[in-house]
């Protein structure tokens, strides 16, 4: 699927003056297998095409499936019509004017280069039989006892903004991901890998990490109380990207509703960690620009435990210095309409595998969480459960399976608890995050004490 820039011209004339476009093709190939079996193997196309228009200092939004003329036209009728309905105001027509504050904030915006990301041809010139080779490299490795479940998946996606003030940007991103749960009686472990390009995920690894990961254990009773967390990659992962939606926006900061508002240049977590929201970093799934055309700024959010920034979009860029970083998200997102970051890196310690285990000492290895639910935004506290493959370890081996676990947790607890940083970094992804580099992280005891 490509998108036309003519079509995007025709639609803005169409549309007319203050309306931006932001348009999404997308495109996946998609394996799913469950007992050892595939179970679907299909393809799905989708066009989405969402607008907004601002005159006068009032904005009116809508979407659309197609770029065709006269569906277009039809959704401009009925935009016209909303804002005739509406008391102007006076403003700026622009639609980058009227979000970033001032035309001048909004011709810099527009004369900056986005970095381009390169699509990769091992997932644009996709194969099904790649895709199965996959499945049946990683079923072929695992023993007759063992049941493999999980999904491969291709995305080819074609992004565009556009405005009627001249603004074009257009990126196409790929990405290929695998996700791996083997069975074997009552225990599951995981394993997920993705990438901008196809040829660098090492499948023919997968087998031999979950044969590993599904060393014969003892399942020992629940453990209550305090205890050390060794939490994994794929653990973190989901804490870090929960953590970043509702804390590290400039509309939350700006409006007192982030737990870190005020707070720019005091200590938040601990000095163990530092995190970034890069788009341009190629150990994550990079990107060039946000919802808004705005290009990805590199944001240092902390600095040895220190908070150094926020994310922000044009509405908000007055928190940054005046210039958004590149972090708006789309209109009507699901997850809520503040900035939000989209490319985490925490950067790694010093720490191995090894080192880490050894110091948990008598505690719980968690090498997945499922998810994790907000309860109170403003006081970090969610809940949530792990999931394939958690452990109790002791003396630094691992000696039992642990059942799963519920957790109620403040995070800014947990990343105040923190005794050592990995040194090796997985990548990964959520509903609402494009991409989150991160290490193991070793948790004192006490914040995430067992129910």
């Amino acid at each position: 699927m490509s998108i036309e820039q003519s079509q995007v011209e025709q639609a803005l004339e169409i549309l007319g003056e203050g309306t931006r476009l932001d348009v999404l093709g997308e495109h996946a190939d998609l394996l799913r297998f469950a007992e050892s079996e595939v179970t679907a193997q299909h393809s799905e196309r989708r066009l989405r095409v969402r607008v907004r228009t601002t005159r006068n200092g009032r904005s009116v939004a809508g979407s659309l499936e197609t770029l065709d003329p006269e569906a277009v036209q039809g959704l401009a009728d009925r935009l016209n019509a909303a804002l005739a309905d509406l008391a102007p105001l006076p403003d700026a027509h622009s639609p980058r004017a009227a979000s970033a504050g001032s035309a001048a904030q909004a011709d810099g915006a527009q004369a900056e280069v986005a970095p381009q990301v390169v699509p990769s041809a091992s997932v644009l010139e996709s194969d099904p039989a790649v895709r199965h080779r996959w499945f049946s490299t990683v079923r072929d490795g695992l023993d007759s006892s063992t049941t493999l479940g999980g999904a491969i998946r291709y995305d080819v996606l074609d992004r565009v903004v556009a405005d009627s003030d001249g603004l074009f940007r257009a990126e196409t991103l790929t990405k290929a991901a695998i996700q791996a749960i083997a069975k074997k009686g009552d225990n599951s472990v995981s394993v997920k890998y993705m990438h901008r390009d196809a040829d660098r995920i090492p499948v023919d690894e997968i087998p031999a990490k979950l044969r590993t990961a599904l060393t014969p254990l003892p399942t020992r009773g629940a453990h209550h109380g305090p205890c050390r967390v060794l939490l994994k990659p794929q653990a973190v992962i989901t804490l870090m990207a929960t953590y970043g939606h509702f804390v590290l926006g400039a509309t939350g900061y700006a409006t007192g509703r982030s737990a870190v508002a005020g707070r720019l240049g005091e200590r938040v977590v601990s000095d163990l960690l530092s995190l970034v929201d890069d788009g341009a970093d190629a150990d994550g799934l990079p990107s060039g620009f946000d919802a808004e055309g705005n290009v990805r700024r590199r944001t240092q959010l902390i600095d040895h435990g220190v908070l150094t920034g926020v994310v922000s979009d044009r509405r908000r860029a007055a928190v940054t210095g005046g210039v958004p970083t590149g972090h708006a998200v789309p209109d009507g997102w699901r997850f809520g309409g503040d900035p939000s970051p989209s490319n985490l890196l925490l950067a790694p310690g010093d720490a191995t595998d090894e080192e880490l285990l050894s110091d948990c000492g008598s505690g719980l290895v968690v090498n997945r969480l499922d998810y994790l639910r907000s309860l109170h935004p403003k006081q970090t506290l969610v809940t949530g459960t792990t999931r394939d493959g958690t452990y109790w370890a002791e003396g630094g081996e691992l000696v039992a399976w642990h059942p799963q676990v519920r957790f109620t947790f403040r995070m800014d607890d947990v990343l105040n608890a923190v005794l050592a940083v990995g040194n090796t970094r997985e990548c990964g992804d959520t509903t609402f995050m494009d991409s989150v580099v991160v290490p193991s992280l070793l948790i004192d005891a006490g914040p995430l004490a067992l129910p």
